[in-house]
């Protein structure tokens, strides 16, 4: 395979695109615990958890053409943390308790922006463009 350069026209098999999973976590700082919800739902998935999984790109197959502009690196899927710390010191003093969620990458991937129309972008990995 060829080195890719910025403007190159390239062929593309596949790109990635966000994924709405409607995951999200609650915190209810009273009663310090934490709840993992979907949009879709009133009710909980689980209740008090200390951690959930979640997609943010999900892979499409789909064939196009279009030029190269750049690099990023994207998470593909990770974890949401409930994180709870009893005394934190920010500097100015010490807040007392600190009740929230953090983001922990688990598969990320290193994509070119690929434009295929007017300003339209692409996420493709590098098996995704052809030859």
């Amino acid at each position: 395979m060829k080195e890719i350069k910025i403007f190159d026209k390239v062929s593309c098999r596949g790109f990635y695109t966000k994924a709405y999973d409607g995951n999200y976590i609650a915190l209810d700082r009273t009663a310090l615990k934490a709840d993992a919800y979907n949009s879709n739902s009133d009710q909980p998935i689980e209740e008090d958890i200390d951690m959930m999984e979640k997609t943010y790109f999900r892979h499409v197959k789909h064939n196009f053409r279009g030029v190269v502009v750049g690099k990023k690196d994207i998470v593909i899927s990770g974890y949401l943390d409930v994180c709870y710390d009893d005394a934190v010191d920010v500097g100015v003093g010490v807040i007392p308790e600190r009740f929230y969620i953090s983001k922990r990458a688990k598969e990320t991937k290193s994509v070119y922006i690929v434009y295929y129309a007017n300003n339209r972008k692409h996420y493709v990995s590098a098996e995704d463009i052809a030859e």
